[in-house]
C-alpha cells in the first residue's frame, strides 16, 4: 500500500526541516547528490530503499519518527504538532479534572468512581484485546469516532471518546445542580472553580481615591 498524498507531503516537509536543522543544504556546501545520499541513508536505516516501499502504518510511523529526531525535536512534541488531537485530548482531560470533577464532588461522595462508571459505559474497552483492567481518561482519545445506525447505513462522524465523557459528566452535574437548587454561580463558587457567568465577567468597579488635601501650616511670624 503506497503512502497517501498527505503522508508524502508530510515526509517532504519534515525532510526539508531536517536538512535545515542538520546543515544538509547547498548553502552549506553540499551538492544535490550529497543531500540525496543523506535521504537514501535515512530510508535505509528504516529498512527501505525507496519512499515507494514505505507502508502507511508502521513503516511511515518509523520513518516519521526518524525525521522528527533529525529535526532536533522530541517525538512527543512533534507528534502533537502533526496531530492536534493529542493536544486537544490533554486540554479535555484538564477540563474534566479541574472544572467538572470539583463540581461533581459537591453531589457525589466518590466523583472519581462516578467518572469511572461513565468511562466504562462509553468506551469499547472490554470489546477489544486490551488488558483486563478498567479504562482511564488517559486511554481515551480526542479523535472523532465513527458509527452507523443500521447495517447498510454509511458511517457518520461522532464525538470523540473524551468529548462523550465530558458531555455526559457535564449533563449529569447540571442535573444534580438543579436538583439541589443551586445556580451555576453558586455551584462553581462552592466548588472553588472559576465562574464565567455574567456577574463574574463584569469588571470590578473602580473606586476613586480622593487626593489628600494639602496641609495648612500656620505662619510663625
Amino acid at each position: 500500500m503506497i503512502l497517501s498524498d498527505s503522508q508524502v507531503s508530510t515526509f517532504w516537509r519534515l525532510w526539508s526541516q531536517a536538512c535545515r536543522s542538520r546543515g544538509w543544504t547547498r548553502q552549506a556546501g553540499l551538492s544535490t547528490a550529497d543531500i540525496d545520499a543523506k535521504r537514501k541513508e535515512l530510508l535505509a536505516r528504516c529498512g527501505f530503499t525507496s519512499l515507494t516501499e514505505v507502508d502507511r502504518t508502521a513503516g511511515f510511523t518509523l520513518l516519521k519518527n526518524e525525521l522528527i529526531v533529525l529535526c532536533g525535536e522530541s517525538v512527543q512534541a512533534a507528534r502533537e504538532t502533526l496531530d492536534p488531537d493529542l493536544n486537544r485530548a490533554r486540554v479535555l482531560r484538564h477540563v474534566i479534572h479541574t472544572e467538572v470533577l470539583p463540581c461533581l464532588a459537591l453531589y457525589e461522595v466518590s466523583p472519581l468512581g462516578y467518572l469511572q462508571t461513565v468511562i466504562s459505559g462509553l468506551s469499547r474497552w472490554y470489546n477489544t484485546d486490551r488488558p483486563e483492567r478498567p479504562p482511564t481518561l488517559d486511554d481515551l482519545t480526542a479523535s472523532p469516532t465513527h458509527a452507523r445506525q443500521g447495517r447498510n447505513d454509511a458511517f457518520r462522524e461522532c464525538p470523540s471518546q473524551l468529548d462523550q465523557v465530558l458531555m455526559t459528566l457535564s449533563a449529569r452535574v447540571d442535573a444534580k445542580r438543579r436538583e439541589a437548587g443551586h445556580s451555576k454561580h453558586e455551584m462553581k463558587t462552592r466548588a472553588g472553580v472559576k465562574c464565567d457567568c455574567a456577574r463574574c465577567r463584569q469588571p470590578a468597579p473602580v473606586v476613586a481615591v480622593p487626593e489628600p488635601e494639602p496641609a495648612v501650616h500656620e505662619c510663625p511670624f
